[in-house]
């Protein structure tokens, strides 16, 4: 893979995302990038997918779990937090009102699978793959199994819903139900928007699929295993964002903190062997939690500025 600078990276892509092991700093690497974006006068939108994350507590201000929401502080941008919950009521209906001769045969479960809540949480994601209105579109992504998960739910629903209606032409022709092809051609219609959603994630000329992770033995782990497991889905991680690191200048001869800086010079050197030909950035552990729109700057100015 052709290295290049993270910021022409960020510049030349639509479709950013920022995965990774939870903890590691993803909504901040995320949030950081939206805000520099914004404020290089790019229309963004940041689509937090992860049900555990607010980022209204990010931009310190209330964002629509159901719509892009302004965010007040930053001119050109605005965010959205994907609720799994919210979304299941949306994306069932749509699914009853494109079988509801289906589900009279077959009752609710044909809509009820346990997946539901995920499923709509991509069906939503899957919609601002096909964005037209803004520049950029950078996403928050959940915690990588989650991620990996929801890649492979539009194969695994799809073809269990083809199953099931192969499974019943038989019984749907005695009681003269005669709509099985043409229910069978939306769920084909379905799982072709879902394929171009996935295929968009590995198109490199508008998407980039960023890690994040700490100088430690397990997210090194995860990490490799991510890079592995995207790969499969024909998804090229093409940078890593390695957070936390102490500062060097802050050691003072403090032995816990040159103890720890230490260590983390070891997991740096592996990281360096392990992933050599990836563009990586390392950001500073900072003094205090991250959040707010001037603090966000300030984590855009490690990872952009030239």
């Amino acid at each position: 893979m052709k290295k290049v600078n993270l910021a022409d990276l960020v510049r030349e892509r639509k479709f950013l995302f920022f995965g990774g092991k939870g903890g590691v700093g993803k909504t901040t690497m995320a949030a950081a990038t939206a805000t520099w974006l914004a404020d290089s006068g790019k229309d963004t939108l940041i689509v937090a997918t992860d049900p555990t994350v607010s980022l209204s507590t990010t931009y310190e201000q209330n964002i629509s779990e159901t719509d892009a929401t302004k965010i007040d502080t930053v001119e050109n941008l605005c965010g959205l937090n994907i609720n799994p919950k919210k979304a299941t009521g949306v994306f069932q209906g749509r699914l009853e009102g494109m079988m509801q001769n289906f589900t009279n045969l077959f009752g609710s479960d044909v809509v009820s699978t346990p997946c539901a809540e995920e499923m709509a949480a991509f069906d939503q994601f899957v919609s601002y793959l096909q964005d037209s209105n803004y520049d950029h579109v950078v996403f928050d992504t959940a915690p990588t199994g989650h991620t990996l998960r929801e890649l492979s739910m539009p194969f695994d629903w799809s073809g269990y819903m083809t199953t099931q209606i192969e499974n019943r032409k038989e019984l749907s022709a005695v009681m003269g139900f005669n709509a099985d092809e043409e229910m069978l051609e939306h769920l084909k219609k379905e799982k072709k928007r879902y394929d171009k959603a996935v295929n968009s994630l590995s198109d490199e000329r508008i998407s980039a699929f960023n890690l994040v992770l700490l100088p430690e033995k397990l997210p090194i782990e995860e990490t490799a295993r991510a890079i592995n497991d995207l790969s499969q889905f024909g998804i090229q991680v093409q940078a890593l964002i390695v957070n936390e690191l102490i500062p060097p200048d802050v050691l003072k001869g403090n032995w816990f903190l040159e103890r720890r800086r230490a260590t983390q010079e070891k997991y740096l050197q592996e990281i360096e062997a392990r992933f050599n030909s990836m563009l990586k950035k390392d950001i500073p552990l900072f003094e205090t939690d991250i959040y707010g729109v001037e603090n966000l700057r300030k984590v855009a100015g490690f990872l952009y500025d030239q």
